[in-house]
């Protein structure tokens, strides 16, 4: 029993090491891209930026307020070929605000009904947590960019006090 604690804590540690290694290695990273210019200090931040909103408008995208399904005929227009060589769509049906449309192979409408199943509440409940979904979305995933903008922050700042004293020197001597 102790044997598999003991594997497990070092199975922890290595985990460990494969998450927070990466980390490390883009903080050091940063620092060094400020260091060397402010312009490229801006580099990571707003890479890390663009992939976060990457991550919320894709999850927004494909986030389905509604219901649907398709019913595939197998074989389709080629009976003699093996299953699942040629499909033929025959129906798909949508559900949107409380209305079924049904649509044929081609995409044209068949048939528009009131849907049986559809509770407004039940719909507002989902709009509701798919955007409080969204919103923890975008904090957690702008987490990096805060932590690479803070240090460009201060490489900045640290930047700006020595053209400061630099100036009061020049204008000391002066």
């Amino acid at each position: 029993m102790m044997i598999a604690s003991v594997m497990g804590i070092f199975g922890l540690l290595i985990w460990l090491a494969f998450l927070l290694v990466p980390i490390a290695l883009l903080i050091v990273l940063q620092v060094w891209l400020c260091k060397k210019s402010l312009k490229l200090g801006l580099i990571l931040p707003a890479l890390s930026l663009c992939l976060s909103l990457l991550m919320v408008f894709s999850l927004a995208s494909f986030t389905s307020f509604s219901g649907g399904g398709s019913l595939v005929l197998e074989g389709g227009a080629n009976a003699g070929l093996e299953s699942g060589q040629d499909r033929e769509t025959v129906q798909r049906w949508e559900s949107r605000g409380g209305t079924v449309t049904v649509y044929d192979g081609e995409g044209n409408i068949i048939d528009q009904y009131p849907d049986p199943n559809y509770d407004p509440d039940r719909a507002r409940a989902d709009a509701v947590q798919t955007v409080v979904t969204l919103v923890v979305m975008l904090l957690v995933s702008n987490i990096p960019t805060v932590v690479f903008g803070g240090i460009w922050l201060h490489y900045k700042g640290r930047r700006d006090t020595q053209d400061d004293l630099k100036r009061m020197r020049v204008e000391d001597l002066g």
